[in-house]
């Protein structure tokens, strides 16, 4: 082995171990908007919140490597930083763990991530707003500066025949967002990164970092890449309007005929447009949301359990019982049991299907 293949090879560990995951300034908070403020610091990350009139957000931001930050988002709100501002030479790469993530370009064209999608666009795609259709995203986004990125680093990619050139002429040149639908090479790339303890995050962020930009590497040729499912801005509001109007009363029962002829649109075009929005039919949405609802009833009233079922539209509490077993894996006597017995336990029943 020649000296200057050991030299590089010694520099480029060197990088790799190095620690520079701290981040002070974040390239991508311009994807954000407002941050509130800095709620703590870790060794190797710092976590902000966020908030609006709809709810609030956390976000835990780290440096990767110079150039690259990686973003654990936790959002329970409808939308995040409106009229998002255009930057060259970045990137923007969202994965979708739980919830639904809506982005919006224009009046034309909105396009939506499910659990387990990833998505990869151009920061010069002026998004005129970030949602979330479900009031709560659970994520990863990371942002890929291109300018700021180390000739180190470029040399790193290099060796293990990452096509930077390609992603960057691809995405940014091209102006592209691309979604790939959940499959099990994302799987594989992102699912230890939700659950990889902290002290080992800074050399496992950097692995899973190269291995994300070798599996894009190949963004021609997979056969899951899409330029986008766009739906129009107006089939969008409208959609939306009918998921505020089935749950303003949830004692009401809706027929999708009824809901069709009250809102001047096709049994057709609502049954398509709403599991578009929302990922789910109408009534698959609609028993969701009563369960939520009577969930957080349980927790947060004295209502028996038939009182409960009564507001939520079930006239049989036995068909209640059934269907919230059915969700949340125990009765609702059971859950209202189990939590106030222990109130730790709260988050990790909450989190199988999040409270709006």
């Amino acid at each position: 082995m020649q000296n200057e293949d050991r030299q590089e090879i010694s520099d480029t560990l060197k990088l790799l171990i190095h620690n520079n995951t701290k981040c002070q300034d974040m390239s991508g908070k311009k994807i954000y908007g407002n941050i509130q403020k800095v709620e703590k610091k870790n060794i190797t990350g710092m976590t902000y919140q966020l908030s609006n009139e709809t709810g609030h957000g956390e976000i835990t931001v780290y440096r990767v490597f110079t150039g690259i930050e990686l973003y654990y988002n936790d959002m329970h709100m409808e939308y995040c930083n409106q009229n998002q501002a255009t930057v060259k030479n970045m990137i923007e790469i969202n994965h979708c763990l739980i919830g639904r993530f809506e982005c919006s370009f224009g009046e034309n064209s909105c396009c939506y991530m499910a659990e387990g999608d990833l998505s990869i666009s151009s920061m010069m795609k002026k998004k005129s707003n970030s949602c979330f259709p479900l009031n709560h995203y659970h994520g990863i986004s990371i942002i890929i500066n291109l300018d700021e990125l180390l000739p180190e680093v470029r040399r790193i990619m290099e060796l293990l025949n990452i096509d930077l050139h390609y992603i960057q002429k691809y995405i940014c040149e091209g102006n592209r967002c691309c979604i790939m639908r959940a499959n099990p090479s994302i799987e594989h790339i992102f699912s230890e990164l939700y659950h990889v303890r902290e002290k080992r995050k800074p050399g496992y962020m950097k692995i899973k970092m190269l291995e994300l930009l070798l599996f894009l590497s190949d963004l021609n040729t997979a056969e899951e890449v899409l330029q986008t499912d766009y739906f129009n801005q107006n089939q969008v509001a409208l959609i939306k309007a009918v998921a505020s109007y089935i749950t303003e009363d949830l004692t009401t029962h809706h027929t999708i005929e009824q809901l069709s002829q009250k809102l001047r649109i096709s049994t057709t075009a609502l049954k398509k447009c709403f599991r578009g929005v929302y990922g789910t039919s109408v009534y698959s949405y609609l028993r969701t949301y009563r369960l939520q609802v009577a969930q957080k009833l349980l927790l947060e009233t004295e209502l028996s359990v038939t009182e409960i079922a009564s507001k939520i539209g079930y006239e049989n509490p036995n068909k209640f019982t059934s269907a919230f077993k059915g969700m949340y894996g125990c009765s609702p006597t059971e859950f209202r049991k189990s939590v106030r017995l222990d109130r730790s336990g709260l988050y990790g029943v909450a989190k199988k299907s999040e409270l709006y």
